[in-house]
C-alpha cells in the first residue's frame, strides 16, 4: 500500500443507514428473553409512541449490542438519560449486564433474520447518498468498514444494495473492542500513515480518541444525531460532514 494513499474507513450503524428500527425490534425481544419471558415481536406495532421517542433519541449513544440494556433497564425503571455523563454512568453501574445481554441480542436477530429476512432488512433504512459514495471507494480499493454490529448483518444489507466489500475490509464486533484499535489494525495491515486514514463516525465518543492518534475523523450529520455530539466536536475542532459526496471531492483523487 503507497502510503500517501487515503483510505476511508465508514462506521455502519448511524452512517451508512439508520437501523434505528431493526435495533428496538431486536433490542426488546432480547430484554423480554433476558427477563425470561417468551414474547416475542418482529415488527413495530407493539411500541407506543413514548417507547420510540426514547429510544430514537437515546439509540446515537449506544456503542455495541450489549449497551442496548442500558436503554431497556433505563427505560423500564423510568431513568431519564438527558446526557453522556448519565448515560455512562449507567454503563459502569450496568457493566455486568452489558456483555452477556450482546449475546442474547445477537441470537434474537439471527432469529428475526431466519423468520423473514425480507421484513428484518426492511427495518434498515439506508441512506442512498452515502452507498453511492461507498461504492466509488470502493471500486478504487479503497474503502474499509469498522463497526461494532456483526459481520453478518453489515454483509447481508450491502449485498441487497449492490455493494460487495472483501472480507479483510470488513472489522466487525468480532475482531474490535474499539474504534481505535480499527484503526490501528487497518495502519499496520496496510503500511497507511495515520493522517492518510479517514475515519467517518455518527457517535463522538468513537471520534476523540483516534483524532488525539493522528487520524483524521469526521463526525457525521445525516443521520439521528444528538446535539450534545455536535457541541463536544466544535470544540475538540472534529469537522461534522453534512454530505458524503464531499469525501469524494476531497479524498477522491
Amino acid at each position: 500500500m503507497i502510503q500517501n494513499t487515503k483510505l476511508i474507513v465508514f462506521d455502519f450503524d448511524g452512517v451508512v443507514c439508520d437501523s434505528s428500527d431493526e435495533c428496538m425490534v431486536s433490542a426488546w425481544n432480547a430484554w423480554e428473553r433476558s427477563e425470561s419471558r417468551e414474547n416475542f415481536c418482529d415488527n413495530l406495532k407493539r411500541f407506543s409512541p413514548k417507547e420510540k421517542v426514547f429510544f430514537y433519541s437515546v439509540r446515537p449513544r449506544v456503542k455495541g449490542a450489549g449497551e442496548y440494556y442500558i436503554l431497556c433497564r433505563a427505560f423500564f425503571e423510568g431513568i431519564d438519560i438527558k446526557d453522556q455523563k448519565t448515560y455512562d454512568a449507567l454503563a459502569i453501574d450496568w457493566k455486568e449486564f452489558i456483555e452477556p445481554f450482546k449475546f442474547i441480542f445477537y441470537d434474537v436477530r439471527e432469529q428475526l433474520r431466519v423468520k423473514n429476512i425480507h421484513n428484518w432488512i426492511k427495518l434498515h433504512h439506508v441512506y442512498d447518498e452515502v452507498i453511492k459514495t461507498m461504492h466509488f471507494f470502493n471500486n478504487k480499493s479503497l474503502l474499509y468498514i469498522a463497526t461494532l454490529k456483526d459481520r453478518e448483518s453489515v454483509q447481508i444489507i450491502l449485498n441487497n444494495h449492490g455493494l460487495i466489500i472483501s472480507q479483510e475490509r470488513l472489522l466487525d464486533q468480532s475482531q474490535i473492542k474499539s474504534k481505535l484499535e480499527a484503526l490501528d489494525r487497518i495502519k499496520e495491515n496496510t503500511g497507511c500513515l495515520c493522517n492518510n486514514i479517514v475515519f467517518i463516525d455518527d457517535n463522538i465518543t468513537h471520534l476523540l480518541e483516534p483524532a488525539a492518534n493522528g487520524y483524521k475523523v469526521f463526525l457525521t450529520s445525516w443521520g439521528p444525531t444528538i446535539s450534545e455530539f455536535i457541541d463536544l466536536a466544535n470544540k475538540h475542532k472534529i469537522p461534522i460532514l453534512e454530505d458524503s459526496k464531499i469525501l469524494i471531492d476531497k479524498f477522491g483523487v
